[in-house]
This record gives structure tokens, sequence and C-alpha cells, in this order.
């Protein structure tokens, strides 16, 4: 069989064609490949933090920018704020600490007190803090200082006497005059402490004005066998035996029953009420601001003790009523004569005296309670000026009112007065009637 020879220009068209074949698949290869390399460039492009951002971003990103400023400004202004407050706090004092200034002298006169006591004696001393409000009557046999702490920065001390006058004619007085000043010490009545507080409102406890109760020295005797009587016989027994109690002290464990009775809540109004209307004994109390206030406050705060008491009267007798058991008492409080020396209370306070409305921080403010129950008040600006004298309330019932709303009931004007007064009182009861020889710490 012959092999058919084809011409060499047929050859040359098939490489020819062949050769376009390669160079044509090799062509689409690479426009592929160019084609994948710029999608993968233009993503990482799109991922690439140092591209240019679009208007969008950069908006957002200012506003974020914005936000967190605002934060740290606010944040900046509550740190400035808490640390103003607390400034203020320290330097204002709100809370009474003693000052570091006060602390070290008390504890340089304690230091040189404990040096000059040669009797071999060990003095075991608390930590330092608050006062616990001790009783400042001593027994003969003691030496002690002329004022006692009060734990109150802007009050520090208290007075242990104090002279005041001995009899006060209203008829030749106006309210807001100054008492004169009497030419001998025999026409002044010295009064002893008996004990001492702090007043504070609400829950933070702000303290008001430091209270002190005083009893003339010559009717310690009086108080004396007021207090062994009603340790025997409490005033529901008394009354009931209606005897003469002639005990003239008190043994440990009537002393004990007493102090428990005149804290009662309940039978320590019955008590001092026994105490304060049966003893005919002159008190003052002494009532010294820690901040500036007006005698308006200090009024609402008695008169609104009196109306809670004529109230708290008036529904027992409604419930003694409703028993029909036995007749209602006539109640004390329940009468016009009351109601208007309430009235009468309010008006010598309402203007303080003589036109004074405002109690500035430590000037002293004094009410006394005479033989007969009567209520005179007087206010002394300052230690070197004349006592003013600003009124007198007859009815004893007022000043009983005042001086329960310190020593008796469930709620107390200041607690820490009530059980320093009892303290005092337990002082006088250690020793026979008539033997108490008025020594202070």
């Amino acid at each position: 069989m012959r092999t058919r020879t084809l011409p060499l220009s047929i050859c040359r068209q098939c490489l020819g064609r062949q050769r376009q074949r390669q160079q044509l698949s090799a062509a689409r290869f690479f426009s592929a490949t160019r084609r994948a390399s710029s999608t993968t460039t233009t993503a990482a492009a799109g991922n690439n933090p140092l591209r240019s951002a679009s208007a969008e971003e950069l908006k957002s990103q200012s506003e974020a920018i914005a936000h967190f400023r605002r934060r740290m400004a606010l944040s900046a202004a509550g740190i400035a704020v808490c640390a103003i407050g607390l400034y203020a706090t320290v330097k204002t004092n709100a809370f009474g600490l003693p000052d570091d200034a006060a602390s070290s002298n008390n504890n340089n006169k304690k230091d040189e007190q404990g040096n000059s006591n040669s009797n071999g004696s060990i003095k075991l001393d608390g930590p330092a803090g608050f006062p616990s409000s001790p009783s400042v009557i001593r027994i003969q046999g003691q030496d002690g200082v002329e004022q006692v702490e009060t734990g109150n920065s802007s009050v520090p001390l208290f007075p242990t006497t104090v002279r005041l006058p001995k009899t006060l004619n209203a008829a030749t007085l106006a309210p807001g005059q100054d008492i004169p000043r009497t030419a001998t010490e025999d026409d002044d009545e010295e009064y002893q402490l008996l004990g001492l507080g702090i007043r504070t409102v609400s829950f933070l406890a702000i303290q008001v004005y430091v209270v002190g109760l005083y009893i003339a020295k010559s009717d310690i005797a009086a108080l004396q066998q007021s207090l062994v009587k009603t340790g025997v016989q409490p005033p529901s027994e008394h009354m009931a035996k209606n005897g003469v109690v002639a005990a003239t002290s008190l043994v440990s464990t009537e002393r004990e029953a007493l102090k428990n009775l005149l804290l009662d809540p309940e039978r320590g109004e019955e008590a001092w009420t026994s105490i304060l209307k049966e003893s005919n004994i002159r008190t003052a109390v002494r009532i010294v601001p820690t901040r500036n206030t007006d005698f308006m406050h200090l009024r609402d705060a008695w008169v609104r003790h009196m109306t809670n008491r004529a109230q708290r009267e008036a529904a027992q007798i409604k419930e003694i009523a409703k028993t029909g058991e036995k007749p209602p008492p006539a109640g004390e409080f329940q009468d016009d004569s009351f109601g208007q020396s309430v009235g009468e209370f309010k008006t010598l306070l309402s203007g303080g005296g003589g036109g004074r409305k405002t109690i500035p921080k430590g000037q002293v403010l004094f009410l006394l309670r005479d033989q007969r129950g009567a209520l005179d008040a007087l206010f002394q600006p300052e230690p070197e000026n004349a006592i003013k004298w600003l009124g007198r309330i007859e009815d004893e019932r007022v000043s009983r009112c005042v001086w329960l709303n310190y020593l008796a009931g469930k709620t107390v004007a200041s607690d820490a007065a009530r059980k320093s007064i009892v303290e005092g009182t337990m002082a006088i009861v250690e020793r026979p009637v008539g033997t108490v020889i008025q020594k202070v710490i």
C-alpha cells in the first residue's frame, strides 16, 4: 500500500494553526490569573487600615471620641465634688468630733494628773472617743475641776457650777431687760450640774445643742429625800400606802431598783413627775447651741412634746370611759387654762423676748424652775454680758413638760443627757440625806 505524501504548504498551515491554539490558551490562562490577582488585591485594599476611611466612618469615630470625652469630664467632675464635700465635712466638723489640739491638751492634762498622783494606784483608761456622759457629782474626799467635757468641738466644756439670781421679780422686769447685777453673792444662788448631753436630730445625728440640768445646792437635801422616798416606795406604791418614809439612805439593791425605775420608759415618767411636783426643788436647764439656731426651733420641739402628752392623756381617758368600770379621771392637761399657758409659752419664745429671734452658736439660754414650778427664761449673749430676762410662765405644768422632755418617756430629746442625769442622782443617794458635800470632777 502506497503512502500519500502531503504538500509542504499544507503542513505549514497545520503547524501554524496548532501554534495559534497554544498561544490562545496561554493568553486565557494569564488573563484569569490577572483577574484573580486583581480581585484579591481589591479585597485586601478594603481591609487595609492605612487606606482613607469614608465620611460615615469618620463621623462615627468622632462621635465615639466625643462620647468618651464627655464620660471622662463627668467622672472628673464627680471626683472633684466628692473631694470638696469630704473637705467641707472635715473642716466644719459636722459630727462634733474633738479636734487634735483639744485631744492632745486633754491627754497632756491627764498625764500631768497621773504623774502628780503618788498613791501607787493604777489608772485604766479606755480608748479615745466619744465621752460616756459620766456623773458630774462626787462625794466628799475627791478633788475635781471646774468644767467637764461635752464631746462637742463647738461647745467643748460645760461649767459644773453656775450662779443665777436667787429671786426674780416679774413685776419690775420687762422682756429683754438686763437683770441687775447683785451687789453681794448672797443675792445669787449657786447651782450644781447633775448631768449633761447633746441634742441630736435626724438619722444623721446632727448635733444641735448641749443641754445640762442643774440643781440649787441648798435644795440637794430635798432632792435626796424625794429620791429616797421614791426608791423605797415607787409612786404607785406610796400613793396606795400613803405612809411616811423614815429612811435616810438606800442600800445597793434599792439604788439599783431606783436607777432602773428612773430609766424606765413608762414608769420613769410617773417617778419624775412625783419628784418634780412634790420635792419643791429649784432646778435650771442650760442650753448652748452648737450651731446657729433660733427660739422658734426650740419652742416647736417643746410645744410638740406638750401636745403629744395632752393627746396621750386624752386617749387614755377615752379608753377608761369605754370600759365603764369607773368614771374617767379629770385630765390634767385637758382644761382651757393649760392651752392658754402653752400659748403664753409660744409667745414668750416667738420673739425671744425683746424682739430677739436667733441664738448664735455658743450663746446660753437658761430655763429656771422655781419651788412653785414657775418657769423663767433667761438669755446670756456672752459670759461678760449681763443676763437678760425673757419672760415667765406661772403654770407649773409647762415647766414640768419641758423638764420631762429630757428626763422621761420612750423618746427623749437627749438620751445621753437622761443617762448622765440619772447617774448624777445616783451619786446623791449614795450618802444619807443632808451629808452630801458637793465635789465635782
